[in-house]
C-alpha cells in the first residue's frame, strides 16, 4: 500500500494536456496512470490568487 500520494494541479482541461506532452499516446498513458484511484476536483469562478488585485 502506498504511504504517500501525488497531488497534481493544472489550469488546463485534461483534453488540452495532449499539447503539453506533444504526443496523444504518451499523454493518454500518463493520464491513465495518474487517474487510477483518483479524485478529480473541478472548480469554476475567479482565481483565489488574483482576487482583490486591481487591473492596470
Amino acid at each position: 500500500m502506498r504511504s504517500s500520494f501525488p497531488i497534481v494541479t493544472t489550469n488546463l482541461a485534461l483534453s488540452d494536456l495532449v499539447q503539453v506532452f506533444g504526443d496523444e499516446k504518451l499523454a493518454t498513458a500518463l493520464l491513465n496512470g495518474l487517474g487510477h484511484h483518483t479524485h478529480i476536483l473541478t472548480t469554476k469562478g475567479q482565481s483565489l490568487r488574483t482576487r482583490g488585485r486591481t487591473t492596470t
